[in-house]
């Protein structure tokens, strides 16, 4: 009969993932953190084998642990090349590639024989999300739209508060908006105005430059007509236009084409029939299923008995654990059943049309079923700011003609068609405008339809738009010469006084959301948001002027012949001597409290360490460590100077701009020897430095497309910026997280499903922000059977601080509520990694005491070599890594494997 229940099972299990696993095996997931990892390097063992995923993302195994390896005549032809996952080293069989193979006739009894030596362990890899192949280097061009997305999720929490914080999420939308008509005017003000209305107006630049010679105008005196045929200005303006364009089509093409590796994957949801629209549509839906309005759903899957959290009663791993409920559990215990009915536990019933700006009872917006879905957002913002980029190139085309028409006696015909052509922009670009302000994410379901009209349409219509303006401009006018800056040039100023007013009514609004709940450890008193904002559109600015200026000295390095880009992105690029002036003050500042407070952390290590010889430069290593690692908290400090001055400086800058209409050096010709001599420094230094940053852009990202290491170093960038759903900005980096949070839940829930095995899910660093946003998506009766351990964790640190609507002290409270048992490690060298700090009646305490670090201080018989610092990394070699883990299994309710049905039943 047992044989008979163990072919069942293992007939279940196929038919979900394609392979079977011993029933009441319990299982480690292991989640890595920024900077990526290899499974061998995880697992500690040089042979793996990929359980489930693709060359993206998997899950990995050693090759013991996933039995014994098929025949050589094995069907299938199942040897992969070692080159074809992430990481791998040694070639191995890829399990979910036979389901019908030599695996799946072993004996499940067979396997999984590590039992006895503790759980199975298995590696989540998921680098190849965020440093795969060359193309990735042109993310850098997606800075700017990157902050400005996470502007988005930096607001204060605001319960109760839906319209305001729906107008926060629409500013922000607003002000990625604005960035896409800022790249989008960078390249028509290099393509349109430097190089086809300047460079190929000018005949001196032209004999400079003779691949413009098809492009250039008449000599003086000419009879009319006697230049080439693009030689017209709006013909040289229509060429142009084929560069911005392209750059705004590029954009929708990279933002296109990680759907099918990002918001196509649906979350767990999808297969527990929360979407109510197409219910049961998912493969995964195959197999018995939790009914999760069930009260008595509780912990346990489908045939296991149920955990009572009341007494926490329940078989250990080698009988009965007495003791492991909550009641009387001290300091260091560990709670178990709290998924299956603490606070918080229990079904999520979602609050009827609510999207972002609804308030969720468990703290946190990352439980909704539909958080990790943004597909029909990202694909209608796609199309209004591709809209906004081909209007953008359409109106610095038409401009300049329909200027040229309605002058005193211009063409009556062609004056006709222009006031039509700039009412139709116009209206059009108010439209896109109105799609930007509709409401922004729907969570409290998986929304999967799409607007597939509003989608088409906007930049469909948007490119026939800039067809007629391309055509109009390309009409023949004679007389009609390109002298001076293309016409429109105030458009930077005005673009930059948007921009202003916007982050001002960010703050404003941020303000008010943080006094309705104040949090004293969120940053800058929750002017986080407004704070990045602003430094997404002031970096986005520096990247326009970098690319203007360092293309004009180019055409013109002594600027005698053009007059150059406009005045405002110089005054722009004057402004960054000044900011790295003051930061350098700041930096300081910085090292001289750094000095004092390790000064001070060598008392402490000295004491830490009574009766051992004391070793001057040992403690010095260690009191710097835990001193250097202290500066993570002092990023708002640096955030918040930045801000300020840059607001500032900007603010000096447009009304100088805008005032005097001449660039710094000449404002100040008349004025003090001294403001002079500083206007003209500040002017070439800012220059300099421009033209510097933009050949390291250059390098990084040439290097980046050729070199996997640099492309994985640019990677960590991404790991830590693109964590979020693309609320704001669709060109911004995709959203790593929507991939890997639905493969996470996935990998647990059909784990524990089939198995009725306890398991922990283990992340360090950025994993653990991963493992915990897959912890919130569980269903109840999933999260009864699921320990988390953390460790090297920012999930207060970094994301309570700066996120604090989805990961403040409320989020964590319900977190630790929601999940059976949760522990995390931190070392005080640890730069990035911290406590938790999850408030309330956290009994038992979420936070283990510091781990010591190096693990000894002189030389002993256990460590007879000196031990090193190890700060963020290496945290599995600790000791109380495996006793907390073991702790947390100890802890779970097991369960026991009851039978499972037979197929079709």
């Amino acid at each position: 009969m047992e044989r008979a229940r163990d072919r069942r099972a293992g007939r279940y299990e196929e038919r979900v993932t394609g392979r079977p696993t011993e029933p009441g095996a319990d299982l480690e997931l292991l989640v890595h953190g920024v900077g990526g990892t290899t499974p061998e390097k995880m697992l500690g063992d040089p042979r793996t084998v990929r359980v489930t995923g693709d060359d993206t993302a998997a899950v990995f195994r050693r090759a013991e642990d996933a039995g014994p390896a098929p025949d050589a005549g094995a069907e299938s032809g199942s040897a992969r090349d070692p080159g074809s996952d992430p990481g791998r080293t040694e070639p191995g069989r890829d399990l979910g590639e036979e389901p019908g193979g030599d695996l799946g006739r072993q004996p499940v009894a067979d396997l999984g024989k590590e039992r006895g030596r503790g759980p199975v362990r298995e590696a989540y890899v998921w680098c190849n999300l965020t440093s795969g192949d060359g193309s990735r280097a042109l993310w850098l061009l997606l800075l700017p739209f990157m902050v400005v997305n996470l502007a988005h999720w930096m607001r204060p929490a605001g319960p109760g508060r839906p319209r305001t914080v729906r107008l926060y999420g629409l500013l922000v939308r607003l002000s990625a908006l604005t960035l896409t008509v800022l790249l989008a005017a960078a390249a028509c003000e290099v393509a349109l105005d430097l190089v086809a209305w300047q460079c190929a107006g000018s005949r001196a630049c032209v004999r400079r430059h003779s691949w413009l010679g098809f492009l250039s105008p008449a000599a003086p005196g000419a009879p009319a007509g006697s230049g080439g045929w693009w030689s017209a200005p709006g013909r040289r303006l229509a060429l142009a236009a084929v560069l911005p364009a392209a750059l705004t089509g590029l954009l929708w093409y990279l933002s296109h084409r990680t759907w099918n590796a990002y918001e196509s994957q649906r979350p767990l949801s999808a297969a527990r029939g929360t979407d109510t629209e197409d219910p049961g549509a998912v493969a995964g839906a195959e197999g018995p299923q939790p009914d999760n309005d069930d009260p008595g759903a509780g912990a346990r899957g489908p045939g296991f008995p149920a955990c009572d959290p009341a007494s926490g009663a329940g078989p250990g791993p080698g009988g009965d654990a007495p003791g492991a409920g909550g009641g009387g559990a001290g300091p260091g215990s560990h709670r178990c059943g709290a998924g299956a009915g603490g606070p918080g536990a229990g079904p999520r019933h979602p609050v009827p049309g609510g999207d972002e700006a609804e308030s969720d009872a468990h703290g946190s917006a990352l439980v909704r079923p539909g958080f990790w879905y943004g597909r029909r957002l990202v694909a209608r913002l796609r199309a209004a700011h591709t809209a906004a980029g081909l209007l953008t190139v359409a109106a610095a085309v038409a401009t300049p003609a329909a200027r040229f028409d309605h002058r005193p006696g211009g063409p009556a015909a062609l004056e006709a068609l222009g006031r039509p052509l700039v009412a139709a922009l116009f209206v059009w670009a108010v439209a896109v405008v109105g799609v930007v302000c509709r409401r922004g994410r729907s969570e409290n379901r998986l929304d999967r339809r799409l607007d597939r009209r509003l989608v088409r349409s906007l930049p469909l219509v948007a490119l026939a738009l800039l067809l007629l303006s391309v055509v109009y401009a390309g009409w023949s006018r004679p007389g009609w010469r390109s002298t001076g800056r293309l016409p429109g040039d105030p458009a930077f100023g005005a673009l930059m006084l948007v921009q202003g007013l916007l982050v001002v009514a960010l703050g404003a609004v941020a303000r008010d959301l943080y006094r309705r709940r104040p949090d004293p450890r969120a940053v800058m008193r929750g002017l986080g948001g407004p704070a990045v904002t602003l430094l997404a559109c002031a970096l986005g600015g520096v990247m326009s002027g970098g690319i203007a200026q360092r293309v004009a000295d180019w055409l013109d390095g002594t600027r005698a012949l053009l007059a150059g880009p406009p005045v405002l992105l110089t005054w722009q690029a004057s402004a960054i001597p000044p900011t790295l002036a003051v930061l350098s003050v700041l930096a300081v500042l910085l090292a001289l409290r750094t000095a004092r407070l390790a000064r001070a952390e060598r008392d402490r290590v000295r004491h830490e360490h009574p009766g051992e010889p004391e070793d001057p430069s040992r403690t010095r290593a260690i009191a710097h460590a835990r001193a250097m690692a202290a500066l993570t908290d002092r990023v708002p400090l640096v955030v918040t100077v930045l801000t300020v001055t840059t607001l500032l400086l900007g603010t000096g800058a447009l009304i100088g701009a805008l005032a005097t209409g001449k660039t710094p050096d000449g404002a100040a010709h008349r004025t003090q020897h001294v403001v002079r001599a500083a206007a003209e420094t500040s002017q070439a230094l800012g220059s300099w430095l421009v033209g510097l940053g933009f050949l390291l852009f250059v390098t990084w990202g040439r290097r980046a497309y050729k070199d996997a290491s640099a492309r994985r170093t640019i990677g960590i960038l991404w790991d830590v910026g693109t964590f979020w759903p693309r609320a704001a900005h669709p060109f911004a980096p995709p959203c790593y997280a929507e991939r890997a949070v639905p493969d996470l839940t996935w990998r647990m829930a059909t784990w524990t499903r089939r198995t009725g095995a306890r398991l922990v899910l283990s992340g360090h660093s950025q994993g653990s922000v991963l493992a915990a946003a897959a912890a919130w998506q569980l269903p109840p009766s999933v999260r009864g059977r699921v320990a988390l351990l953390t460790y090297g964790s920012p999930l207060e640190r970094l994301y309570g601080r700066w996120f604090p609507a989805h990961f403040g002290p409320p989020a964590l409270a319900a977190l630790h509520h929601d999940i059976a048992c949760w522990r995390n490690l931190y070392r005080r060298t640890d730069p990035i990694g911290g406590t938790v700090r999850v408030p309330g009646d956290a009994t038992p305490e979420v936070d283990h005491e510091p781990l010591p670090d190096p693990r000894a201080y002189g030389r002993t018989a256990d460590h007879p070599l000196p031990a090193p610092i190890l700060g963020h990394s290496d945290y599995q070699s600790d000791p109380a890594f495996t006793r907390e883990r073991a702790l947390l299994l100890t802890r779970l309710c097991p369960g026991l494997p009851g039978q499972r049905p037979e197929q079709g039943t």
